[in-house]
C-alpha cells in the first residue's frame, strides 16, 4: 500500500520520510497498525504530483485530500477531517488596504481584483469552494501568483516577510504552527474571509478504479468505529485553535459521530 502524504505541518509532519504526529500522520499510523497483512510505504508529494497520480489511476491513496466535486470525478473519498475555513493571511503593512465589511471580514472579490495587492497561492491546492471559485476567475489572475511548490505552501509565509507577497490564504492553525517554529512569522495576521465561512471536509482519496474502490472500502472498514472516529477527532483537535474548537464544536461532534458508520462507494 502506497500512502501519498502531505509535507504540510501540522497536517503532515514528516521526519526522515516517516509520519510523526501531524493530523494525517496520526491517521495513517492508526490504519497501518490495523492492516498488518499489507506492506506500507510513505511517499511525501506536492499537490501537482498527488492529483496527477490519482487522476491517472495509480495505485496509491492520499491522506490529506480536500473534497471537491472536480476531484470526486476521478477519486473515491473517505471523510476524516472537518476543518475550520481558511483565512486571509496578510503582511501587517497592507492592513489598511484590505477591503473589509462591517464584520471586519475581508471581501475576497475586491481584494483579488486589486492590482495594488499581490497574492500568492499554491497551484492545484484546494482552498474551499468559495475561494476556489474566485481564484478561477480571470480577473484575479494578474494579481495572484500561483506556485507549483514542492510543498503545500509552508514557504509562502517566509516569502511574505520578505515583501514577496502581500497575502495568501491558509488555515489559522497552520500559521500558528509556522510561527511557533519561526518567530518572525508571528507578525503575519489572519483575517476571516467574507462568504468563505463553510467548514472544509477532507479525508483520504484513492483513484476511482476497481483497485481504488477496494482500498477505500478497506480503509473505511478500519476507521468506521467509535474508536476510529475518536482517533480522527483527537488527531484534528490537537492542532486546531481553541477558538475554532469552541465555535464549531457541535458541527464537529456530529461529523465524527457519522463517521462511526461505514460509508458506501459506487462502482467506478
Amino acid at each position: 500500500m502506497t500512502w501519498l502524504m502531505p509535507d504540510f505541518p501540522p497536517i503532515g509532519i514528516p521526519v526522515h520520510g516517516q509520519p510523526t504526529d501531524g493530523m494525517a500522520d496520526q491517521l495513517v499510523k492508526y490504519i497501518v497498525a490495523r492492516w498488518p497483512e499489507a506492506s506500507h510505504r510513505f511517499l511525501y508529494a506536492n499537490p501537482n504530483r498527488v492529483w496527477s497520480m490519482l487522476a491517472s489511476g495509480e495505485q496509491a491513496c492520499f491522506t490529506g485530500a480536500l473534497r471537491t466535486p472536480e476531484r470526486e470525478r476521478f477519486a473515491y473519498f473517505r471523510n476524516t477531517y472537518l476543518l475550520p475555513p481558511p483565512q486571509l493571511i496578510i503582511r501587517p503593512e497592507v492592513l489598511a488596504a484590505i477591503p473589509l465589511n462591517a464584520k471586519d471580514e475581508a471581501e475576497p472579490g475586491p481584494l483579488m481584483n486589486n492590482p495594488a495587492l499581490h497574492g500568492v497561492v499554491i497551484e492545484k491546492r484546494a482552498y474551499g469552494h468559495a475561494v476556489d471559485a474566485l481564484l478561477a476567475q480571470p480577473a484575479a489572475s494578474p494579481n495572484i501568483k500561483r506556485l507549483a511548490a514542492s510543498n503545500y505552501g509552508k514557504t509562502i509565509f517566509t516569502m511574505m516577510t520578505m515583501d514577496r507577497g502581500d497575502y495568501t490564504i491558509d488555515y489559522d492553525f497552520v500559521l500558528a504552527y509556522a510561527a511557533s517554529t519561526d518567530a518572525q512569522l508571528a507578525r503575519l495576521k489572519a483575517i476571516p474571509l467574507a462568504g468563505a465561512d463553510a467548514l472544509i471536509v477532507g479525508g483520504i482519496a484513492c483513484p476511482r478504479t476497481a483497485w481504488g474502490r477496494s482500498a477505500i472500502q478497506k480503509i473505511d472498514a478500519l476507521l468506521a468505529s467509535r474508536e476510529g472516529s475518536s482517533v480522527l477527532l483527537q488527531a484534528q483537535a490537537r492542532w486546531i485553535s481553541k477558538e475554532s474548537a469552541l465555535r464549531y464544536n457541535e458541527a464537529m461532534k456530529e461529523f465524527f459521530r457519522r463517521l462511526e458508520t461505514p460509508q458506501k462507494y459506487e462502482h467506478p
